[in-house]
């Protein structure tokens, strides 16, 4: 499945913040993010199915500087975190949707020795993924990521809004897992 993720980087220009961003996600043997095989297209564009994402500003339409539209920059954020919410909600209802889940029953009966498949193990990886959607880790469904502080909260990225809101990019990158 493919999944367009907003990486939210302080740079000097648009050309440096593409240059973070792609640094980042291929730094070493195993590209970053763990989760992900693929990344945009390096040398299409990371954008990849969302390239034109920002069209009609700045010279490449796949990359936005803050201060250039900060409406379509507010826009784009809401809407990626949107997903993150509505992601967080349909999970939560999974673990929900059965009255017999008890997380200390689970815990009580684990066993590493065995691998059990049973209506649990689904509602235990639901679990695992409000986990670390609400722990702000770096995951498919978190659509918006302060690549800067490599953290999906964005409350640091609001902070240097306030102080060089003109070297706050938008990059968008499409991913596959």
């Amino acid at each position: 499945m493919h999944t367009c993720q907003i990486m939210l980087v302080e740079a000097e220009d648009a050309e440096d913040a593409i240059d973070i961003v792609r640094g980042a996600i291929t730094h070493a043997e195993t590209p970053y993010p763990a989760w992900s095989d693929w990344h945009g297209g390096i040398g299409e564009g990371l954008a990849g199915r969302w390239s034109g994402l920002f069209q009609g500003w700045e010279e490449n339409q796949d990359v936005l500087c803050y201060t250039e539209n900060k409406v379509l920059a507010d826009d784009i954020i809401k809407e990626f975190l949107s997903y993150r919410i509505a992601e967080t909600k349909m999970l939560w209802e999974g673990i929900n949707k059965d009255s017999g889940f008890d997380v200390e029953k689970a815990i009580s009966e684990y066993d590493p020795y065995s691998q059990r498949f049973d209506d649990n193990a689904m509602k235990l990886w639901r679990l695992q993924r409000v986990a670390k959607i609400l722990n702000n880790d770096w995951c498919s469904d978190t659509g918006v990521y302060d690549l800067h502080e490599h953290t999906a909260n964005l409350e640091y990225f609001k902070n240097r809004l306030d102080k060089s809101p003109e070297k706050q990019y938008l990059v968008p990158v499409d991913f596959h897992f």
